[in-house]
């Protein structure tokens, strides 16, 4: 069920990256930008970087076959946050960049990748609080 759900993220995700590398902008909210730092344009030397996002995608890949072994409920946000991975990564490795364009002023630049890893990990947060409360 949660394929079906997922493969189109992943869609949209990727379609909307390719729609802004060749518009470049609409208006002051939608600007392309192409990030070759990590979160908040933080820099990191690749030689460190790409072995870091390989373990981490290894890392989330395994964490949700064990949620899905499980039948739990925790296979979607960590899916989430495996899909908005995946494809960043896949910007790395294809433009050297993560394609971003949604611009929120004062603040910074990111892609519908980085929100799904941040709703994934909000929904994580979220069931933490939820679980520790019902202790």
């Amino acid at each position: 069920k949660y394929y079906v759900v997922f493969f189109l993220l992943f869609i949209i995700d990727r379609l909307s990256k390719v729609y802004f590398l060749k518009k470049l902008s609409l208006g002051s909210f939608f600007n392309l930008h192409l990030n070759q730092n990590i979160a908040f344009s933080l820099s990191i030397p690749f030689y460190i970087l790409y072995p870091l996002l390989f373990f981490l995608l290894v890392f989330l890949f395994f964490t949700c076959l064990k949620y899905y072994q499980e039948k739990s409920i925790l296979i979607w946000p960590w899916s989430l946050i495996l899909l908005g991975a995946f494809s960043n990564i896949l910007d790395r490795l294809y433009y050297q960049a993560v394609i971003d364009f949604i611009a929120l002023p004062y603040f910074t630049v990111f892609n519908l990748s980085d929100l799904y890893i941040f709703f994934g990990v909000l929904i994580l947060i979220f069931k933490e609080f939820k679980f520790n409360k019902k202790r």
